[in-house]
């Protein structure tokens, strides 16, 4: 048995923490164990992947914050060095074989691998990062990494260097349990039912943990100019809110007030956690208005194509490689509300042509995205790690 160590610098469950959940048991199956490393700071990913049945460990562990304090900057160079050590330590402890970095920012564990002679996995995870730090990091992906793994083309391409080596690189989709996210009408009428929707209101929403990055103001703002026109339209935004983002979060309820919108009869803002499967069965539209420089390719999305609703997102990061124009959804590629709103009024007020969008991307987060898929990237990226391919 392959013991992989992926290391995760985040305590608030999203995305990496997702995906190491949805693929550890069958990884396992294929002879590669997973323990998680995780930060002791509070956050809910610990519990959510215990209670998963994943192995968590967790150690103090620093992570570079999108921030002016400098203090903080300063706290991270200081404990840097005794932070790789601790890594190292806990690598050697639990006899790793294999080292899985989870997004760019963080080289703590590639540099503790490779002091203990152990092959590094690193995935490239979204396009966040400023320019200048893509460019400084991807100097240390190139050089610390056995095998790349990115989240669709476009984000391996804006990342310095990184497609210059095919053979070490892999990309792949975030995985989706599409038996669990099934659609189902029973469970979309009974959550409508839940929230007081009346059948006939058209539910737009998003799924994303509630934080700048996310760009749920711009969800808001389009939310107001939909229903200008569709009186009845109803808008949900499901996501975890953590007390870091607690001026963001008060900010967003501030603007939703100022646009005319009733919370909790027009805007519903709730956390789904355990259950997104079933909540976001309630909305006939998905919409995804992140910030510019956020996303790589969001799962959230790809559960709710697997859900059959049809998506509108602006294009960042490699959305537009998940969604083929016209097939699955729409692609706004100057982040204009006024063209989501739009285009959500000229093509997708049609029950019968959303039902025909969603069918197509169903399929193809199906052939694509399935657990099975990405657990044939991440066989591939390990055996190119371990030198066996």
């Amino acid at each position: 048995m392959i013991h992989v160590l992926s290391i995760i610098h985040y305590p608030i469950f999203g995305g990496p923490h997702n995906r190491n959940m949805r693929l550890s048991k069958l990884l396992a199956e294929k002879g590669f164990r997973t323990t998680v490393l995780l930060p002791d700071d509070p956050g809910n990913a610990a519990d959510r992947l215990r209670n998963a049945g994943v192995e968590v460990v967790q150690l103090p562990l620093q992570r570079l914050r999108a921030t002016i304090d400098l203090r903080v900057h300063f706290r991270f160079l200081k404990e840097f060095k005794e932070q790789i050590k601790s890594i190292r330590q806990l690598i050697e402890d639990l006899d790793i074989d294999l080292v899985q970095i989870n997004g760019l920012a963080n080289p703590h564990g590639a540099l503790a691998a490779k002091g203990a002679d152990v092959p590094v996995v690193w995935q490239l995870l979204d396009t966040y990062s400023p320019a200048f730090l893509r460019w400084t990091m991807s100097c240390l992906v190139r050089r610390y990494s056995d095998a790349i793994m990115s989240t669709g083309y476009r984000v391996a391409e804006v990342h310095p260097g990184i497609i210059r080596n095919p053979k070490k690189l892999i990309t792949f989709y975030p995985p989706v349990d599409t038996e669990l996210f099934c659609p189902d009408p029973m469970i979309k009428t009974l959550v409508r039912d839940r929230l007081g929707i009346s059948e006939d209101s058209i539910v737009i929403g998003t799924v994303g943990n509630i934080n700048l990055q996310k760009g749920h103001h711009n969800f808001i703002k389009a939310a107001a100019k939909l229903q200008a026109h569709l009186p009845n339209a109803k808008f949900i935004i499901f996501g975890a809110e953590h007390s870091n983002h607690k001026k963001h979060i008060d900010s967003l309820l501030k603007l939703s007030t100022k646009l005319g919108l009733i919370c909790d009869s027009d805007l519903f803002k709730l956390d789904p956690t355990g259950n997104v499967h079933e909540w976001v069965q309630a909305l006939d539209i998905f919409w995804m208005t992140p910030q510019p420089r956020s996303e790589g390719i969001p799962t959230a999305m790809e559960e709710a194509m697997a859900l059959e609703i049809p998506v509108v997102s602006f294009d960042v990061g490699g959305i537009s490689e998940l969604v083929e124009e016209g097939k699955a959804g729409f692609i706004i590629q100057d982040r204009s509300i006024e063209k989501l709103v739009e285009t959500t009024l000229t093509q997708l007020l049609d029950p019968i042509r959303r039902n025909y969008i969603g069918k197509q991307g169903r399929k193809y987060i199906t052939e694509n995205a399935s657990l099975s898929a990405c657990i044939d990237k991440h066989l591939r990226a390990y055996q190119i790690a371990l030198g066996k391919e």
